[in-house]
């Protein structure tokens, strides 16, 4: 695969899929900013930072990343949370539920595919290699009450 040469934020408060993260994006010839695992430093980041890109983890010890992904969103970075909760999780409908979604743990080859769509030409991904769309959201029936 070419080297990518992306700037990509990475905000993950569990070490471990921090580093293995971390070494796919390098494999990929990606520069990464960060990796953080505090939601302040992780906005900070993204306010500051210049990016071509970024993964978010969701949950960050008993807080969330949506600020960080509110404020990508403003600056014009792609993004993708990446999550062991449901994509359910992410509030919606609207713009944040509307990102690429990485179930945890990721496939090396899912989060390869999510990085190559960042780019501002993204190239095809044979559908082999392209992330599972997700099922839709399930949705509770109404039950009329007779009082």
């Amino acid at each position: 695969m070419e080297r990518l040469g992306l700037r990509i934020l990475v905000v993950e408060d569990n070490l471990l899929e921090a580093d293995v993260m971390e070494q796919v994006l390098h494999d990929l010839g990606c520069s990464v900013v960060g990796p953080t695992g505090q939601p302040q430093q992780a906005l900070a980041l993204a306010r500051e930072s210049p990016l071509d890109g970024a993964f978010l983890d969701i949950h960050l010890a008993g807080l969330n990343s949506f600020a960080a992904a509110w404020e990508l969103r403003r600056r014009g970075v792609p993004f993708a949370f990446v999550s062991g909760y449901p994509r359910s999780y992410v509030p919606g409908p609207g713009p944040l539920r509307d990102a690429p979604f990485l179930a945890k743990p990721f496939d090396k080859r899912e989060l390869a595919a999510t990085l190559l769509s960042f780019g501002p030409n993204p190239p095809s991904i044979p559908p082999s290699k392209a992330p599972k769309p997700d099922k839709p959201p399930r949705r509770m029936k109404q039950r009329q009450l007779n009082l």
